[in-house]
Formats: C-alpha cells, sequence, structure tokens
C-alpha cells in the first residue's frame, strides 16, 4: 500500500507543478441505490429464492483532469457493500460493517481489491502513461489479459519502443468457513506482476517480449483453506505461475500478414508440495521448481492476405497439455485449433455500395491431444452473411459451431450449434418510417459428464422473434412491440419421446414521452409471457417497468426507474403444513440515480 500511495503521490505532484496551461475537466460524477422486495404466496416454503441484495448502493466518480500536454482519468465505481453468496451483504456502519468476508467485517485493503469495485488513475504525458489502482491490461493472446488487477505500473511508447510493467493483486484472500451454510472454502491472496519489452509500428509490425507472473500469499489466510485432496466439499490449494512468450508480427508487402505468439509456463500447481531438483527445472529467481510443478508450451499462427474487398487467411492455435497462465486462468489446454478465414464484399449496387458482406471461417479441433484414447476431432466454425436486396429489404444469416468433445460413445461432451436467419423490411412516408424484423433462431446445446454425478443434457431450441418499429420525424415519442415464441426440447434419459418440452409466448410493449418542455422524459415497458411444460397447466408472468430521467440543470440529471415482476406458478406444490394450489411471487425494484457531467 505505502509503494501504491507514493507512485500515486509522485505522479500527481509531476503534473501538478510541471503544466502551466490552465486545467480543464471533464466527465461525470454519480451515485445510484438500487432496492429489492420480494413477496412470497404461500410466505413459507423455499420454492423461490431472492435474485439480488436487499440493498445496494454504487458511487461513480469519473472525471478527466487535463493540464495541457497532460491528462489524468479517473475512473472510480465502487459499492461499500458485499454481494456475493458467501458474502451477503451487512449493515453501512463504519468501514468494518462494509460487508463480510469469509464471515468477518473486510477491511480496507479487501474493499479496495473486491472485485466488484474499480479504482483506477491513469496520469498521461504524450507517450507515458501511469497505471494506477484497478487496471484490465492485455498484452498478449498468451501471456495476460483475462483479470483485472489492483496495484501499480506505467506504459512508456516513445517512438517505435515499448516498455511496460505492472504489480498488484488480482484475488483478495478470503478465510475458509467450515461453520457457513454453504461452507466458504476460502481463497489465497493471488499477486501478480508482468513486464513487456519490445518495438512496433501501427500497422507494420510488432516484436515484443512478455513475462507474467502470478503467486497465491500463503499468509494471507487464517484459517487456510483445506488441500484440494480433501473430501467433499474439498479445498484449493496454493499455486504459483510463470509465463513468457515472444510476439512476432509484421506486414509483407501491401496486403500480406504474418502473426505469431510463442509461449511457455511453469506452473506450480501445490506450493506446499516439496522442492525438487529432478523433473522441471527452476528458473531462479522467478520460480522454484516443486514436485507438483508442470511446464508446456502454446503457439498462435496466422498468415493470410486482406485486401479492400477480399480477405483469406489461415490460422492455427496450440495449446500444451501443461501449460498455464495465471493471465488467463479458464484457457483450456491440450488441443489444438486450425482454420481458413475468409471475408469477402460483391454485388454493388447503382451507387458502388457493396449489398453482399460475408465472413466467416472453418477450420478443425483436437482435443485432448496428448491422450491416445480420449483424443477427438470437432468441426468448428463460424459465418456471417448479409445481403441487401434493396434499399428496404435486406436478410442476416449467421452460424456458430464450437465446442469440444472426447472420443468415445462415454466421452466428455460440450458442442453448441446456433443458426439464425433475421429478414428486415422497412418504408416510410414523409411522416414517419416503419421497420419490420422477423428473426428464426435455432440452437442445439448438447453436454455429457461420463464422471460423478454423470449428467448428460441435450437442448434443442427453436426460437421466432417479431419486432416492429414506428418512428415519428416531427415527434419525440419513441415506441416498439415485440412477439416471441420460444419451444425447446429436452430428451430424458431413453431419448425420445421421453423428453421434457417447455414452450413460451411473450408479447412486449415499450415507449418513451418527453415532457416538462422536453427537460424529461418518461419511459415504460409492459410484457406478458405465458410458459407451458408438458402436459402442466401454463403459468403466468406479468413485468412492468416505469421510469423517468430528468434533466434538472444542463448538467446534473436524475433518474428512476420502478418494476414490478409478478410470476404465478401452473402447478400445485406441497408444503409443509398446509398444501397451496397456485403458489407465486412478486418481486419488486427501484432504481434511483444522480448523475452529473463535467
Amino acid at each position: 500500500m505505502k509503494r501504491i500511495s507514493l507512485f500515486m503521490l509522485f505522479y500527481l505532484s509531476w503534473i501538478s507543478f510541471s503544466c502551466a496551461q490552465k486545467p480543464t475537466l471533464s466527465g461525470s460524477l454519480g451515485i445510484s441505490y438500487e432496492g429489492y422486495g420480494l413477496n412470497l404466496k404461500p410466505g413459507y416454503g423455499s420454492f423461490y429464492t431472492p435474485r439480488k441484495p436487499w440493498h445496494l448502493v454504487r458511487f461513480n466518480v469519473a472525471p478527466v483532469f487535463n493540464f495541457g500536454a497532460f491528462s489524468v482519468p479517473v475512473n472510480f465505481n465502487f459499492t461499500p457493500m458485499q454481494t456475493n453468496f458467501a458474502t451477503p451483504p451487512t449493515s453501512w456502519g463504519g468501514l468494518g460493517g462494509f460487508g463480510s468476508v469469509g464471515g468477518k467485517p473486510q477491511n480496507f485493503w479487501q474493499f479496495l481489491t473486491n472485485p466488484l469495485n474499480t479504482f483506477g488513475i491513469n496520469p498521461k504525458y504524450k507517450w507515458a502513461e501511469a497505471q494506477l489502482g484497478t487496471q484490465y491490461l492485455k498484452y498478449s493472446e498468451l501471456s495476460t489479459g483475462d483479470i483485472g488487477v489492483f496495484g501499480y505500473g506505467f506504459s512508456l511508447s516513445p517512438g517505435k519502443f515499448r516498455v511496460k510493467f505492472f504489480s498488484g493483486v488480482s484475488r483478495r484472500p478470503v478465510d475458509y468457513n467450515s461453520s457457513a451454510v454453504p461452507v466458504i472454502i476460502g481463497a489465497y491472496q493471488r499477486n501478480n506482476w508482468m513486464a513487456q519489452v519490445g518495438m512496433a509500428k501501427e500497422g507494420e509490425y510488432e516484436v515484443a517480449f512478455n513475462l507474467a507472473k502470478g503467486k497465491d500469499k500463503l499468509s494471507s489466510v487464517n484459517p487456510a483453506p483445506p488441500p484440494s485432496v480433501s473430501p467433499p466439499p474439498g479445498g484449493v490449494d496454493p499455486q504459483e505461475g510463470l509465463t513468457a512468450s515472444v510476439v512476432l508480427k509484421s506486414k509483407l508487402g501491401k496486403s500480406y500478414y504474418v502473426s505469431s505468439e510463442f509461449a511457455h509456463s511453469i506452473y506450480t500447481k501445490d506450493e506446499n508440495a516439496a522442492l525438487t531438483s529432478t523433473g522441471v527445472k527452476a528458473i531462479l529467481p522467478f520460480i522454484e521448481s516443486r514436485t507438483s510443478t508442470v511446464a508446456d508450451n502454446a503457439a498462435t499462427v496466422a498468415f493470410g492476405r486482406k485486401s479492400k474487398n477480399f480477405d483469406v487467411g489461415i490460422s492455427t492455435k496450440y495449446i500444451g497439455a501443461g501449460f498455464q497462465t495465471a493471465g488467463y486462468p479458464w484457457m483450456q489446454g491440450d488441443r489444438l485449433d486450425y482454420t481458413l478465414n475468409t471475408r469477402f464484399n460483391v454485388w454493388k449496387n447503382k451507387d458502388g455500395i457493396h449489398r453482399m458482406n460475408v465472413t466467416g471461417s472453418i477450420g478443425q479441433r483436437i482435443n485432448n491431444r496428448s491422450s491416445t484414447t480420449t483424443r477427438a476431432k470437432q468441426l468448428i466454425a463460424n459465418l456471417n452473411w448479409y445481403t441487401q436486396f434493396s434499399d428496404r429489404f435486406n436478410v442476416n444469416v449467421s452460424y456458430n459451431n464450437f465446442g469440444f468433445q472426447t472420443a468415445g460413445p462415454t466421452g466428455l461432451r460440450n458442442v453448441a450449434n446456433d443458426l439464425s436467419i433475421s429478414p428486415t423490411y422497412n418504408w416510410s412516408n414523409q411522416k414517419m418510417m416503419q421497420l419490420l424484423t422477423l428473426t428464426y433462431s435455432w440452437s442445439k446445446y448438447d453436454e455429457r459428464n461420463p464422471f460423478f454425478p454423470f449428467n448428460t443434457t441435450s437442448n434443442n431450441t427453436h426460437t421466432v422473434l417479431l419486432n416492429y418499429i414506428p418512428t415519428w420525424f416531427q415527434k419525440s415519442v419513441t415506441a416498439d412491440f415485440g412477439l416471441m415464441y420460444f419451444h425447446n426440447n429436452s430428451p430424458l434419459t431413453g431419448g425420445p419421446p421421453n423428453q421434457i418440452i417447455t414452450q413460451l409466448l411473450s408479447a412486449t410493449a415499450n415507449a418513451g414521452l418527453p415532457y416538462a418542455k422536453k427537460k424529461a422524459r418518461l419511459k415504460g415497458q409492459l410484457q406478458y409471457t405465458l410458459n407451458k411444460t408438458d402436459s402442466q397447466n401454463p403459468a403466468h408472468n406479468l413485468l412492468a417497468t416505469t421510469g423517468t430521467d430528468y434533466n434538472l440543470t444542463k448538467r446534473l440529471t436524475w433518474g428512476i426507474t420502478m418494476t414490478a415482476n409478478l410470476f404465478q406458478f401452473g402447478q400445485p406444490m406441497v408444503f409443509s403444513p398446509p398444501y397451496t394450489k397456485n403458489p407465486q411471487y412478486l418481486e419488486s425494484m427501484v432504481r434511483t440515480s444522480l448523475s452529473y457531467r463535467f
């Protein structure tokens, strides 16, 4: 904390004393409150649980200070209240009452590193930028870029040179609590640092060397989480990882390009494991080698040609079975992807504008590449095809196939296919324009888990959505109307005809109307949904929302939105004691905010 404060003080002082020009201020400042209520009928049982915290206050401070060549963007977006399931919201009180972490009041450090909050300051002067507080930094595809880190660093880009560094905390600590319901497993504080050195010229070339390190702090929790080998609900192990990568990108001639990155990771899955001099070689002083340490490689390579109306290229990505990086903790490993990618424009109209644009790729993914028995191949493809048949009528078609699977009839499978066809027609006169859009979507999702509890899911969904949007040229009134039909088949054990069929029919209307000499705007939404599952009686859902935005001054805006969501179940439920025929719940939500624009 001391280093962060000194770093921030140095940069703010440097800016204040170095700028001779008159400062300017832009950006916004605001506060919002959300209140949630839930009424159940009957008022006992557990057929529906709250979806939101009862009260939530958020502050948004986003000014930009400009001092001539200097600028200081500030982004503070935070709540003093906890909202996750393990640490429910508590009273305001002092800082200790801002919420609990692992059953204890969170301290100021935990408040700053709460992933729900953002505290960022980025002073800039020409090619130099200081990065303070919460930052989401992407250095490259294989090094770091998927997590937020609270800390300090800088980014320097004098001419063609690039130098970057950042250090901070990506995960705050949570103590183990076995008496909580559910049990709070806990988490170690994870410290991260990342660095980059290289050269680049926009649109021409890039050469960069990246290092990214993540390490869990063993002393950050008390009591510590149980190890992962413990009986259910199990626990977590303290981990440590180092990733190094080289990025090489270049433009070849006027239209060809090559892009690549090669990475190597050393990852310790349990810091409590014994040190070893065999196996993976340590890289001191960055990381030691333990019996739980693994190392592997990853690479991405792409080559192609780009032009005004036609692109074509090939790309491949390899992720080794042991490759892991703290900067992308959810990256799927042990796979090889290769695709053919293209884009082209054809069929010009009389004004020389292309009426047809196609973007797509097709290729193959090899999962569990390191295995000889569970290796599997899978098609990966996506397509977006837009065609404008006339000034009034166009059609857009999209298709995606993605997921992974392993070999054999009982192998792991997680594959999604999505197809969407959307024609649009518009017509107009001197008073108004009208837009009609029809969208048909088909989605098929298959999931198979060969491990306990051996879940198998196969959802086949059809959705039809019709939207009508009128626009009046001489009026400030806005409106739109929609109809939706949803049909889902979920086969049960044994396959068809054993299946669950769910159908939804929904109608929605939205409207907006200015008032108070256009200083304010009244808006509202009404939605009714009929929900039917198999031969059960249909359920009914009515959602009503109304609100207003009022410009109190040229810079100050007040807004309020109120929502009521009434759902009545179609089937009776049995409680102990009595029996109720048609249980229902009513959710009520109110959100109000004040926003000031500098």
